[in-house]
């Protein structure tokens, strides 16, 4: 049975784009889901008082960023023309949303263990690194097909952002190991100082020294747990 092939090629680009609207709700839907998790983890840190945010809901793993990969189709994609100004905004927005939700990432990796730390960061950065390129080679198209416009500033100062925050997140994947074995250290020889010396001082401890012992506690204490 032979191909229904139409006469144009106006014919086939427009077959080509019918299932655009259906792609957009798609990518509206992945955006979406991302969007509430961030607002849920901005409602949790408000009402538990940890200002810092921390990523409970959406986290640093392989479901976030298969999410995140569906929302950035726009930007990758390198076959549907969108050129009009309407287009444009459509993929800034998408590079503002992949740098906030990049944002909310960084709070989580402090719970994570350093083979996940690895793992976690090198996705997200292959993730960046492709939009980056896809993104790069758009704007060499539409330079000469829009008549010699210099430059798109949107999107180098979307692109930036990322790189930024690329760049931030590989340095606290390397910090941060090394931190919570740090703080971890202190607090066990600080704890077991503690320990020597409430025995030491046991039958005739005073006030003071009873809240020195305190203090030693909850400080180190805090700090194990704003590392974890």
């Amino acid at each position: 049975m032979p191909w229904n092939v139409p006469d144009n090629n106006t014919d086939v680009e427009k077959q080509l784009e019918a299932p655009m609207p259906w792609i957009g709700m798609y990518v509206a839907a992945a955006s979406l889901l991302c969007t509430l998790a961030m607002a849920a983890d901005v409602f949790n840190g408000f009402r538990s008082k940890k200002y810092w945010f921390p990523s409970k809901y959406f986290s640093l793993n392989a479901t976030s960023l298969t999410l995140l990969a569906v929302a950035m189709k726009l930007p990758v994609d390198l076959t549907t023309r969108m050129y009009t100004a309407t287009d444009r905004l459509a993929k800034v927005s998408s590079l503002v949303f992949m740098s906030t939700a990049m944002s909310n990432f960084l709070t989580s990796l402090g719970s994570m263990g350093d083979k996940d730390i690895l793992m976690n960061v090198t996705a997200l950065g292959i993730l960046v690194i492709t939009v980056t390129t896809n993104v790069c080679i758009q704007v060499i198209q539409l330079h000469s097909f829009l008549g010699g416009r210099l430059v798109f500033a949107e999107e180098v100062l979307a692109v930036c952002s990322m790189l930024l925050l690329l760049v931030m997140f590989s340095s606290s994947a390397l910090m941060i190991p090394s931190t919570k074995r740090y703080l971890e250290t202190k607090y066990k020889e600080m704890h077991k100082s503690a320990l020597i010396e409430e025995q030491v001082e046991m039958g005739r401890i005073t006030t003071d020294k009873l809240r020195v012992l305190i203090k030693k506690y909850g400080l180190w204490q805090k700090l194990v747990a704003l590392s974890l």
